[in-house]
C-alpha cells in the first residue's frame, strides 16, 4: 500500500521517490537490465533471486491491473475503455516495456475496445499494438479519447492529465469508471463523487 511505500521512503538510504504505486514498471533499460543480471547469474551458478522476484512481481502487477478492471465493470466485454498515456513514463515517446502494452492487450482479450490517447506515444505503440489495432482507436487528444468511453484508466501521468478538467471528463462519458494506475487525482476532493474511483495501493 501506499502507507508502506511513504514509511520505507523515511528511509534515506531509499528515498520516497521510486516507491509510488503503480501498474509497474517499464522502458528501454531497467527490464533489460533486470532481465541480463538474472541471465549473467545463472551463467555463474547463482540465483539471482531477490531480482528474478521482482521481474516476477512486474508481470504480476500488469495482470492484477486487468483483472481489477475486469471485476470492478462486471466484465468488460463490449465496452470502450480510454487509455490515457501509453509511454512508459512521462516526456517521452519511448513505448518500450510500457505496462500499457501488456495491459491493453489484456483488456481487448477480454472483450474491451480501446480509445487511445498520449501526447507522443502513439506512433511507436501504434505498430508494437499492430495485432490489436483493430480494436483501438487512437486519438487526438483526451477529450476525444474519453467520449462516450465508459470507463478512464490512466497509465501515464503526463502534467496535462494532471490539470484536467474532471467534471468535463465525466460529463463526456457513458459510464464513470476512473482508474488512476498513478495515483495522479487521490488528493482531489471531487474525484470520488464524480467517479467510481479506484486508485493503485490505497483506498
Amino acid at each position: 500500500t501506499q502507507e508502506i511505500a511513504t514509511a520505507m521512503g523515511m528511509d534515506g538510504r531509499i528515498s520516497p521517490k521510486f516507491l509510488h504505486c503503480g501498474p509497474g514498471y517499464g522502458g528501454s533499460c531497467f527490464p533489460k537490465d533486470t532481465a541480463a543480471i538474472v541471465e549473467i547469474g545463472k551463467e555463474y551458478g547463482e540465483d539471482m533471486s531477490v531480482i528474478a522476484a521482482a521481474i516476477s512481481a512486474n508481470e504480476k502487477q500488469k495482470q492484477k491491473m486487468v483483472e481489477k478492471i475486469v471485476r470492478e465493470m462486471n466484465g468488460i466485454s463490449g465496452k470502450t475503455i480510454c487509455v490515457l498515456g501509453l509511454s512508459f513514463k512521462p516526456d517521452t515517446d519511448d513505448v518500450r516495456d510500457a505496462p500499457s502494452i501488456d495491459i491493453i492487450k489484456g483488456l481487448i482479450e477480454n472483450g474491451a475496445n480501446i480509445k487511445a490517447y498520449c501526447p507522443k506515444g502513439i506512433k511507436e505503440a501504434k505498430w508494437r499494438l499492430e495485432a490489436y489495432n483493430n480494436k483501438i482507436k487512437y486519438c487526438k487528444d483526451e477529450e476525444s479519447s474519453t467520449q462516450d468511453a465508459e470507463a478512464i484508466v490512466l497509465m501515464t501521468e503526463w502534467n496535462q492529465f494532471r490539470g484536467i478538467n474532471l467534471e468535463e471528463l465525466k460529463n463526456r462519458m457513458k459510464d464513470n469508471f476512473y482508474f488512476d494506475l498513478r495515483n495522479v487525482h487521490t488528493k482531489n476532493c471531487k474525484v470520488r463523487s464524480l467517479f467510481k474511483y479506484y486508485p493503485v495501493g490505497q483506498k
